[in-house]
Parts: C-alpha cells; sequence; structure tokens
C-alpha cells in the first residue's frame, strides 16, 4: 500500500527525475567511449580522416550531446530547487504544547477584565453571552443566552424584577 501511494505521489516524479539523470551520465559515457573508439583505437587499424565522414559524425554527436544536455540540466535544476525549498520550509522539530481547555471550575478574568463563560450544555468557553429577550413568563425579561448552543445561561429563580419597557426608536414607550 505504501508502494503505492509513493507511485501516484510527487516522490515517483523525484525517482523519475533521478533515474534519468542517472541514465543520461551512462549514456554520456558511452558516448565518449564511442568518440574515443572512434578518434584513437581506428586509425591504428588504418582510418584516414576526411570531411566526408567526420562533419555528420560530429554533428550527430553533438545534437546527441545537446538532447542529453538539456534535458539532464532541466530536471538537476528542478531537483536542486525542490531540494532547497525542503531545506528552507523546515520547521523545529518540537511541537507546540496544546493550550489546556479551561473547565468550568478554572474560570479566570482574562487581561481585558472580562471574565470567561462556560455553556453548561455545550462546554464551549466564550468572553461574552448574548443578551436576547425572554417572552416565555408574562413579563419580557433579559437573559444571558450562549452563542452556540442558545442555550438560557444562569437561570435564577424568580425574584421580583422591574418591567422591561421595549420601545421603537422615535415613537412613544409601550409599557
Amino acid at each position: 500500500m505504501k508502494l503505492k501511494e509513493t507511485l501516484r505521489g510527487y516522490d515517483f516524479i523525484r525517482i523519475l527525475l533521478i533515474l534519468w539523470l542517472i541514465s543520461s551520465f551512462f549514456v554520456l559515457f558511452s558516448l565518449s567511449r564511442i568518440d574515443w573508439i572512434v578518434h584513437k583505437e581506428l586509425y591504428n587499424f588504418g582510418l584516414r580522416f576526411s570531411t566526408d565522414w567526420a562533419v555528420p559524425y560530429w554533428i550527430s554527436l553533438r545534437v546527441i550531446y545537446v538532447w542529453i544536455a538539456v534535458p539532464s540540466a532541466l530536471s538537476a535544476i528542478f531537483l536542486g530547487l525542490d531540494f532547497w525549498r525542503k531545506l528552507n520550509n523546515r520547521k523545529p522539530a518540537s511541537e507546540p504544547k496544546p493550550k489546556p481547555i479551561l473547565k468550568q471550575k478554572e474560570l479566570q478574568p482574562s487581561k481585558n477584565n472580562h471574565m470567561l463563560v462556560s455553556c453548561p450544555s455545550c462546554k464551549k468557553i466564550f468572553r461574552k453571552p448574548m443578551v436576547m429577550l425572554d417572552f416565555s413568563s408574562g413579563k419580557p425579561r433579559l437573559v444571558n443566552v450562549c452563542p452556540y448552543c442558545n442555550a438560557i445561561l444562569g437561570k435564577a429563580t424568580e425574584e421580583p424584577s422591574e418591567t422591561i419597557q421595549v420601545r421603537e426608536p422615535d415613537r412613544e414607550v409601550i409599557p
């Protein structure tokens, strides 16, 4: 399974480029051996120099060198840049410590003098509850509500409260 993941991923391209570079070095070595045989060994067997055979041989040899050298150079540049990018993107070996989740008993005031509130229903922690009007009892009253699950926070016992007046902007007060 690991082999399949490697062959499908970006590592497969790197492997192909490295194999291409290795094979191109072998081809260049083989061409240099053929050139050595033509220019050194064959003269010992009676080969006479002539531009009739030398010019097409040199052109063919140089074209082969170009067709091997250009992709090899591009592959080497790609692998070099990829290696350089990996070196620059290294992260420190130590992982950051996870922040502890504050439990309901561990609530502490923050730097801005705001209290942290923990919802008893969803257990999420937040700084400010939403304030809503509760019309469930006969008179409307303001209640604090969890912004995540809309649970009413801090239900107090029935205590005498003042009548809340609701008014619309630029209109009379409606009792």
